[in-house]
């Protein structure tokens, strides 16, 4: 990790521990090097920094650009590795450097379901994540995070900031029926989210 990433991650780490009970699960599982994708359930804006919580290396993620719009604000998350997306059109730019950063050896954080849950239950997920695994053939570790759509129960210990990494999915251990690479895409997506939704259930059985 860069120094002011580590500072960042130190502080994050401790603020959610003391202030909103983070409790983090299967840091381990995450491969320490090489090119590796993220993916997480997505139910707020605070999403991106609380997985960075959970996940031991530092990412890099795709964030809407609407965000960019403030300059300051902007550059902010740039410095933390934010990629500009423009969800209105499907942003091939943006893709394209998510893959060339995970085939140079970095951590890439995505949201399989594309955008945010309003109601915390899983979306259908769309292929993009598949898609890009097959094409790095990079492990996706997923993770399950609960709690950042509502911080204010997890402040009074109502609730618990959790997140919970699952072990890696590797694509080249699906393969599609129809030797169609979008049926392989899709195969690996929607493998990653029942790993996630499994991750969901052990988190409410050891309640």
């Amino acid at each position: 990790m860069r120094f002011h990433y580590r500072m960042a991650y130190i502080i994050l780490n401790l603020i959610a521990k003391l202030l909103f009970g983070l409790v983090a699960r299967g840091g381990e599982r995450v491969p320490m090097t090489g090119g590796v994708i993220i993916a997480s359930n997505h139910i707020s804006y605070y999403d991106p920094p609380v997985v960075g919580c959970g996940v031991p290396r530092e990412m890099h993620y795709l964030a809407k650009e609407e965000l960019f719009k403030n300059p300051v604000f902007g550059a902010v998350i740039r410095s933390y590795n934010a990629i500009p997306l423009k969800r209105s059109v499907g942003d091939m730019g943006a893709f394209r450097k998510a893959v060339r950063l995970i085939k140079q050896g970095r951590a890439v954080l995505m949201f399989p379901e594309g955008t945010r849950s309003l109601s915390g239950k899983f979306l259908k997920p769309k292929a993009g994540v598949g898609m890009i695994g097959v094409l790095t053939q990079a492990p996706i570790v997923p993770v399950y995070l609960e709690g950042t759509n509502s911080l204010g129960a997890a402040f009074l210990r109502r609730r618990r900031l959790r997140v919970s990494c699952a072990e890696p999915v590797i694509p080249s251990d699906f393969k599609g029926e129809t030797g169609d690479e979008r049926e392989q895409y899709q195969k690996v997506t929607d493998e990653v989210m029942r790993r996630i939704a499994s991750l969901a259930k052990e988190n409410q059985e050891a309640r």
